[in-house]
């Protein structure tokens, strides 16, 4: 007998299915197999698509029914072949009690269940109109390529939240110091609302309208949010308003400036300090960070013209500066930026 022809079957993989898999690698997003076919099957094709796993492909048909020992199965190996559509759906419920974020990808009938027990279900455009219908998202044109453009956005939205959420709340700590350290006691709080105006637009207004648009990257960690942004806005707020309040009190009763002129000192200490937390958010390096170093530039440029611009002046009630009121300025503004920087450091935020 002679060969005349060898013919080979075989998963044909897209393109771009191998960088699919390394962004969500990069990303720390794990990416398990369901299929219906035999387990060398399937793990052949998540072995050739670059999907990780330490252990073998699974045989769904002898998958454990504890929840707990089905969860680190399944997060060992990279693939689970001849599962049925329950079998899917208790994988799935496995990874969600566990605290996982877990997403389904499906196009058929067989994993509606999947689907509905998924945390955010997606679905094939040319599936089964039933997983259509059950689905949070459904991808047109069956390119699983466009899930990273969207995961990536998703978490720079998020990251972009948690900056801009430290920045508000940072203001709310030390106006409320201020609050309760000197207008309660004294009746009079160190700034006018026309004052606190220029200083929230130039330290909180702008920075986070283009903050919140910015692009951004690194990984982002949803859990403890709220713990997150307090662990940083209220040790920099409460270091800012003590440099608010010894700022002012030094220009009204140690160098007696009268209320004008300390309000200007008060004014002047949250425009610093507020830039200089813009800054301290900003952690990625490069080009980002320079953009964000001229963004403060710019604000603080505003805050000039106001002070210089009679009119702009006279309307925020500022005063021109003095000499004692630059050393109150000064004093406050090392105090809260230099108490900031050091408590933030101790903390390792």
């Amino acid at each position: 007998m002679t060969p005349l022809g060898l013919v080979v079957l075989a998963e044909r993989l897209r393109p771009n299915a191998a960088d699919t898999v390394a962004f969500f690698n990069d990303q720390g997003v794990l990416l398990k197999v369901l299929s219906g076919d035999a387990p060398p099957t399937v793990g052949a094709i998540a072995r050739d698509a670059g999907v990780p796993g330490s252990a073998a492909a699974l045989d769904g048909e002898a998958l454990p029914s504890d929840p707990e020992a089905l969860r680190d199965a399944v997060l060992s190996a990279p693939a689970v072949g001849r599962i049925s559509p329950e079998g899917k759906r208790a994988v799935l419920g496995a990874l969600a009690g566990a605290g996982r974020y877990a997403a389904m990808l499906g196009d058929g009938v067989n994993d509606v269940p999947a689907l509905k027990e998924a945390r955010l279900a997606i679905a094939q455009g040319s599936g089964a109109q039933m997983s259509r219908s059950v689905a949070d998202l459904v991808l047109v044109r069956d390119d699983f390529a466009v899930v990273p453009g969207m995961v990536a956005e998703g978490r720079q939205i998020l990251r972009n939240i948690q900056r801009v959420a430290s920045l508000f709340i940072t203001k709310s700590v030390f106006a409320a110091m201020a609050g309760l350290a000197i207008a309660i006691p004294t009746g009079v709080y160190p700034l006018l609302p026309r004052q606190f105006t220029i200083a929230s637009t130039v330290t909180i207004g702008i920075p986070a309208f283009v903050l919140a648009l910015a692009p951004s990257s690194g990984p982002w960690r949803p859990e403890n949010f709220l713990h997150t942004v307090a662990r940083f806005a209220i040790p920099a707020g409460i270091a800012i308003g003590l440099g608010i309040i010894t700022g002012y009190l030094l220009a009204r009763y140690g160098f007696d400036l009268g209320l004008t002129r300390s309000r200007t000192v008060a004014t002047g200490i949250i425009v610093v300090c507020g830039l200089a937390v813009v800054m301290r958010l900003e952690t990625e390096g490069g080009r980002r960070r320079l953009a964000v170093a001229g963004l403060c530039t710019l604000m603080a440029a505003v805050f000039a013209l106001a002070l210089a611009i009679p009119f702009l002046r006279h309307f925020y009630e500022l005063t021109t500066p003095t000499g004692d009121a630059v050393a109150a300025w000064a004093i406050g503004t090392g105090l809260g930026v230099g108490l900031m920087l050091v408590v933030l450091r101790l903390l390792r935020v």
